[in-house]
């Protein structure tokens, strides 16, 4: 009889545990986009010589050629002469790069963009750039004078999320490690690759004989349309931002070294597309007498390090 009471006595216990029980099902949720960052096109371009300009092999004393046709003539021996040349002689220096579309893991794409004056001739537009990542990139410099330029590209998105954040600073690095191609694998060792490549130079080197230089552009804005460079109809070189943009800045043209060289161009608020320009450019040609290019195999590995990044993480 004890026994059945106990058993009528806890469940009564625990059906009154059980009327006071409570419960809420909630949900959140997680929006989820980074910024990126990646090479996104290139150009090329070959200035005019001023003049044809002469001058004694191995010396800095200007000559005139005269012609050896006529055997009595007494011809200026060793007299060397860089032509000033026409817009033909621009073809030879060229880009030579790979691309792919955009967060694609596509084969890429191996492509050349010859120069044709001194007007920047780029691979891709600037809509376009914006939907092409880039790599192996190389310029081959064949004139008589040190007149070829480039430029690389660099395009950021930032995250997609509205209101994603407070003030980016940009900054851009550049330089120029001088080398000299020992083999002939040197020409086609890009990116990472430094086969038949040899960085221990001495004596003269590539930079210093090319009057090599770095000048820098960067516009920002809220959408890709708005984020691009207008453009000199006669240079190619940036003259401005495209209207809407929402942050512009350039820096001075500075000669390239081996030692990174930091520019900082500001801040701009929560930035959701950036594009930054590095014109690179072989300026001896605008000396009073130019340098005949070398024959020996030589160049420059050249770095760029584009930063956009929040003050308060650094």
């Amino acid at each position: 009889m004890g026994k059945i009471n106990f058993i009528v006595l806890f469940t009564i216990v625990l059906g009154l545990t059980q009327a006071n029980a409570i419960s809420l099902r909630f949900k959140s949720k997680i929006f989820s986009s980074g910024p990126d960052i990646y090479a996104c096109n290139a150009g090329v371009a070959s200035a005019f010589m001023q003049n044809s300009i002469c001058y004694f092999k191995g010396t800095k004393n200007f000559c005139t050629p005269t012609s050896c046709s006529n055997a009595k003539e007494n011809c200026n021996t060793n007299c060397i002469c860089i032509d000033k040349g026409g817009q033909g002689e621009t073809y030879v220096n060229k880009l030579l790069l790979k691309y792919q579309a955009y967060n694609s893991n596509g084969p890429a794409i191996p492509t050349t963009k010859n120069a044709a004056g001194p007007k920047f001739e780029s691979v891709f537009s600037g809509s376009d750039a914006w939907n092409r990542e880039i790599s192996d990139v190389a310029t081959h410099f064949m004139t008589e004078a040190y007149t070829g330029s480039y430029f690389i590209d660099i395009c950021y998105r930032g995250t997609q999320i509205p209101n994603g954040g407070g003030y980016f600073v940009l900054s851009s690095e550049a330089s120029a490690i001088p080398f000299l191609v020992t083999d002939l694998l040197g020409y086609g060792s890009f990116d990472n690759n430094r086969n038949g490549l040899d960085f221990n130079v001495v004596g003269e080197i590539y930079t210093e004989k090319a009057g090599l230089t770095v000048e820098r552009f960067v516009v920002c804005g809220t959408s890709a349309q708005s984020t691009d460079f207008a453009v000199n109809g006669t240079t190619g070189v940036p003259s401005g931002p495209v209207s809407g943009a929402t942050f512009y800045h350039t820096s001075p043209e500075a000669s390239l070294r081996a030692s990174a060289q930091t520019v900082s161009h500001g801040s701009t608020i929560d930035p959701k597309f950036c594009k930054v320009r590095y014109i690179f450019r072989e300026t001896n040609w605008k000396a009073s007498l130019p340098l005949k290019r070398d024959n020996k195999g030589e160049g420059a590995e050249v770095c760029t390090y584009t930063t956009i990044s929040d003050p308060s993480q650094q």
